[in-house]
Order: structure tokens, then C-alpha cells, then sequence
């Protein structure tokens, strides 16, 4: 993973896909009247296979999105427009789960004196899920600290505007150009940290992303060992 050589004194992270994925068991349960139980494997390669969708439709699309994670976790084509609705519900109401290993990636980038912060689009509950998931909190009680917990919905500003991004860069007191962003998108992430002045990495663990101009990773929890590595 080529990082910029500039130096990084924070990074930025998005929340879904990055920290949280849509819990497996909700995602099963809301998929079982239709005949499929994807395992866990499934149920989060769907995310990052609709994500690929919303890169490849270069916009926020949620109806074609919400199919294609529905056939990429098994439901037959006679069933996708049915089950469009139960796809927006898992995003928007049902239980979400951390990422394995992303607590553990935020304390060590703590530790090796990266300040923190996240700018998600999400529906006013981001802060109090993170804290609930022992990820991160703004006060660090025995997990990582973050400066600030960005929530669209509360600050009325939400990605692909880049204004969101200068809000948690005014809380870290941190320059864009001196800090990074991790989102799994190149629609809402790379391409909008960009614009605010930041680089970023973009989580892709499916590989669909044909972009050559900026970096990947199949997870955060890689992230602490790339930076460690170019000092």
C-alpha cells in the first residue's frame, strides 16, 4: 500500500464498512422468508460489492444498490424486487457489528500518536453505536479516543459534500493536508476526502476497485502496520 509521503498526524475514518458492517444474524433473519441464509463471509462481501455498485454507477443509486447486495447475498432474481425494502431496512433500522479487528487497529494508531476522528453518513446514532461496540468514543473510557464522531444526521451536512470532512479537521485542530481519510467508497470517500485537501485509503477487500491512483486495503486493521512501515 503506497501511503503519501507527507507526514500523517490524523486520520478520519468512515464508520460503515470501515468500523461496523450490518449485523450478519439481522441480515439472515431478514433474508430468510426468501429462502437464504448467507453466513458471515456473505453477508459482508454483499456490502462491499454494493459499494463496487455505487462506485461503478458513479452515484447514489439505493434502489439498483439495494439489488445488487441482494443478489450478492444469494437472493434469486424473482425475489429482488420484493426484497428491496427488507435490504433498506437492515442499513437504516437493524443492528449493526464491528469489523474484526477495527477497535484494536484505532488503539494502536492511539498509540503511535495518530489522532482520530470519524465522519460517517448515518441516521443520528453513530456515536452512541460506537461506544456501545467498544470501538471508539469521544472520551477514550478504556477504548480508542476520537476527537469527534461526525454524524450526518446531526450536523446536516452529509457526504458527497466535503464540508462534512472540515468539521471533524476544525475538532482535530489538524490540517487536511497533514491527514488521511479511510472510507469504502470512491463516490463518497476518496473522491470528497480529495476534495477537502486529505489523501485517503480506500477499503476494498473484494478487489473491485480499478482504481490505480490511490490506495487499498481489504481492512483498517491493516492500516497501523502500513503507517508504521513508512515511518
Amino acid at each position: 500500500m503506497d501511503l503519501p509521503d507527507s507526514p500523517i498526524d490524523a486520520v478520519l475514518l468512515d464508520a460503515g464498512g470501515v468500523l461496523l458492517l450490518p449485523d450478519p444474524a439481522a441480515v439472515r433473519k431478514g433474508l430468510a422468508p426468501f429462502g437464504v441464509e448467507p453466513d458471515d463471509e456473505t453477508c459482508a462481501r454483499a456490502h462491499y460489492e454494493s459499494m463496487g455498485e455505487v462506485d461503478r454507477l458513479g452515484a447514489a443509486d439505493w434502489p439498483k444498490v439495494n439489488r445488487f447486495y441482494a443478489r450478492a447475498a444469494g437472493v434469486a432474481e424473482d425475489d429482488i424486487d420484493t426484497v428491496f425494502g427488507v435490504i433498506e431496512d437492515l442499513y437504516l433500522r437493524q443492528p449493526w457489528s464491528p469489523v474484526p479487528g477495527a477497535a484494536e487497529a484505532l488503539l494502536a494508531l492511539q498509540a503511535a500518536g495518530v489522532a482520530l476522528a470519524v465522519v460517517s453518513n448515518a441516521q443520528g446514532t453513530m456515536e452512541r453505536l460506537l461506544a456501545e461496540h467498544r470501538i471508539c468514543t469521544v472520551d477514550g473510557d478504556e477504548v480508542a479516543r476520537v476527537a469527534v464522531v461526525v454524524d450526518s444526521q446531526v450536523v446536516g451536512i452529509e457526504k458527497p459534500d466535503p464540508r462534512i470532512f472540515a468539521l471533524a479537521l476544525d475538532a482535530l485542530d489538524v490540517e487536511a493536508g497533514r491527514s488521511l481519510y479511510v472510507g469504502d467508497t470512491v463516490h463518497f470517500d476518496v473522491e470528497r476526502a480529495r476534495a477537502a485537501g486529505m489523501a485517503c485509503v480506500h477499503v476494498d477487500p473484494c478487489g473491485r476497485c480499478p482504481g490505480t491512483d490511490h490506495p487499498h486495503v481489504a481492512s483498517v486493521a491493516e492500516l497501523p502496520g502500513a503507517l508504521a512501515a513508512r515511518g
